[in-house]
C-alpha cells in the first residue's frame, strides 16, 4: 500500500517537471518563429535613447583666500565665513579661538555646529560641560555662502 503512493507521487511530480520543461522549450520556439508578433521583441545590453542627454553642472571650487592666514582655500565646503568678512579655513578659525581664550588643561575649544564653537571642560569621570559658547557664523552668512556656491556652477 505504501509502495503504490510513493509510486504514484513520484509519477506525478516527474508529470509536472517534464510540463514545465516541455512549455519553456515551447516557449522558446514561439519567441523564434516570432509567433508574438505584435509584441516589441526585449532588448539586450544597455538602453539607448532618443533624447538629447542632459547637460549636467559642473562644480568649479571658489578660488578664495582665507582671511587670516593668506593662503588658498582648496576646497569651499570646509571654509567658514568672518564676521569681518571673507572667508577662513576651518583650523585658521579654531586657531584664532584658542589663541584669543587661556585655556587650562582640561579646557578645549570644540566645534558644536551651525557656525558656532564652544569652550569644553572634561570632568576625570569622561563627563563635559560647556563653560562659553563663541558663535562664529551667523545663518545669514552661511546662506550667503551657499549661494556664492550655486553662483560658481557652470
Amino acid at each position: 500500500m505504501e509502495q503504490e503512493k510513493r509510486e504514484k507521487r513520484q509519477r506525478r511530480r516527474g508529470d509536472k517537471r517534464s510540463r514545465q520543461k516541455r512549455k519553456a522549450k515551447q516557449n522558446q520556439v514561439d519567441n523564434q518563429k516570432g509567433a508574438s508578433s505584435l509584441l516589441p521583441k526585449p532588448r539586450v545590453g544597455t538602453y539607448q535613447s532618443n533624447l538629447p542627454p542632459v547637460a549636467v553642472k559642473k562644480v568649479v571650487e571658489p578660488e578664495d583666500v582665507c582671511v587670516l592666514c593668506s593662503k588658498p582655500i582648496g576646497v569651499i565646503a570646509s571654509a567658514l565665513s568672518c564676521p569681518q568678512g571673507g572667508y577662513a579655513h576651518f583650523d585658521c578659525v579654531l586657531e584664532k579661538l584658542s589663541d584669543e581664550r587661556t585655556l587650562t588643561e582640561a579646557q578645549k575649544i570644540s566645534y558644536i555646529g551651525r557656525g558656532t564653537f564652544a569652550v569644553v571642560e572634561s570632568g576625570a569621570d569622561g563627563s563635559f560641560t560647556f563653560l562659553e559658547r563663541i558663535a562664529w557664523e551667523n545663518p545669514q552668512a552661511f546662506d550667503a555662502m551657499k549661494k556664492y556656491v550655486e553662483a560658481n556652477k557652470s
